[in-house]
């Protein structure tokens, strides 16, 4: 089991979309596949947009919008830089209806009816690519490994676990088994991933690029944000030459042995970069390096952490500062001022290292007056 999850975890594990069961997941209409502070997320089984719809906060919706363009426009601008770890995925970002867009609503009575119970309709919108979840094989196989005996059979049958995206806690060393389980952003911690044998300073060197260009090419505070393993759908390859066609006596079947259109394709795990609502736009110098400091300090464990004691933490720790300054330093050096910039990076390392110190000096603290 575990040897099957390690290489379905992986990045750029490939499956075939028939085996994810993605052909026989269109169902008719609108459904939540999740939710958090700032909105509720639908879509429809086998298309390929998300719609994101505001609960309260307009504002903090279209800044989503916004940071979400700026992110992925610099993303595709660095994309081609070689770089060891530098294909993290951003989902398309591609339009945003605003709540007073009253024909788009009459348009769309669908997405209307399946969000009238969780919003407070009419809503502003924000409309992207949707990350594919990850294949059936590999839900089941998290569901058989981490899901509490007594509930087993309950996720199997549970709809919403096929919205499995698992967020890689890097910054976590261990979580704790609750009685509710849910595939939904599967919290997946480093002694689990090290249990799975998956490549650790691989994540550790994406995050850590993924939030260089954050940093230093799109100039935000990266606040919020969040990584997911999820799918990218691909065709496969086709293995034989046009010569090889052009030769043949005449017309024979080229499609996939099973005959099955989805045998085409091919599932891909990847790394997703998405939720964007908090992030903020900083300048480049020490107040700005201040707010990307106080941003790591609010995300959720996805970044690894310094000054731990275990060999896996430091040495995702270790391949994160790498290849965070690596990057961050390719980047800069594109500025005019690089030399007025160049202590930038070092010095939201430092500052992470920093924030870490204190939290330990107050927990010894506590457990000092404790004795």
């Amino acid at each position: 089991m575990e040897l099957d999850l390690q290489k379905m975890l992986s990045l750029r594990s490939q499956f075939s979309t028939t085996s994810s069961d993605a052909a026989r997941d269109h169902e008719e209409g609108y459904r939540k596949i999740g939710a958090g502070a700032c909105g509720a997320i639908f879509a429809v089984d086998g298309e390929p947009a998300a719609f994101k719809l505001a609960k309260a906060d307009q504002e903090s919706l279209w800044n989503d919008f916004c940071m979400h363009k700026l992110i992925a426009e610099n993303f595709r601008k660095w994309k081609s830089r070689k770089w060891t770890y530098a294909d993290v995925k951003v989902p398309e970002c591609y339009y945003f209806v605003p709540k007073d867009e009253h024909l788009y609503f009459d348009k769309n009575p669908s997405l209307v009816e399946a969000a009238k119970d969780t919003c407070n309709l009419p809503t502003s919108i924000l409309v992207s690519e949707r990350i594919l979840p990850l294949p059936k094989p590999t839900r089941d196989l998290l569901i058989e490994k981490y899901c509490p005996p007594q509930v087993k059979q309950t996720a199997l049958n549970d709809v919403a676990n096929k919205d499995c995206l698992v967020r890689p806690y890097l910054g976590s060393l261990k979580g704790r088994q609750g009685r509710f389980f849910s595939l939904r952003n599967f919290k997946m911690h480093l002694e689990q991933m090290a249990e799975l044998q998956l490549d650790i300073k691989e994540l550790a060197g994406k995050m850590a690029t993924a939030m260089a260009l954050m940093h230093w090419a799109a100039k935000t505070d990266a606040r919020d944000i969040e990584f997911v393993l999820g799918s990218s759908s691909l065709k496969a390859q086709v293995k034989m030459s046009a010569e090889h066609y052009l030769n043949l006596p005449g017309p024979v079947y080229t499609g996939p042995p099973s005959r099955v259109l989805g045998d085409f394709f091919i599932c891909i795990t990847d790394l997703w970069l998405l939720d964007f609502n908090q992030v903020r736009q900083i300048s480049m110098d020490e107040a700005g390096v201040a707010m990307a400091i106080e941003a790591i300090k609010l995300n959720d464990p996805y970044i690894p952490k310094p000054l731990q004691g275990s060999e896996i933490e430091k040495q995702a720790w270790d391949e994160f500062v790498k290849q965070y300054l690596v990057s961050a330093h390719d980047i800069l050096r594109e500025e005019p001022n690089y030399m007025e910039l160049s202590d930038l990076p070092a010095m939201f390392i430092n500052g992470v290292i920093e924030v870490e110190r204190k939290k330990q000096e107050k927990r010894d603290c506590v457990a000092e007056d404790k004795e």
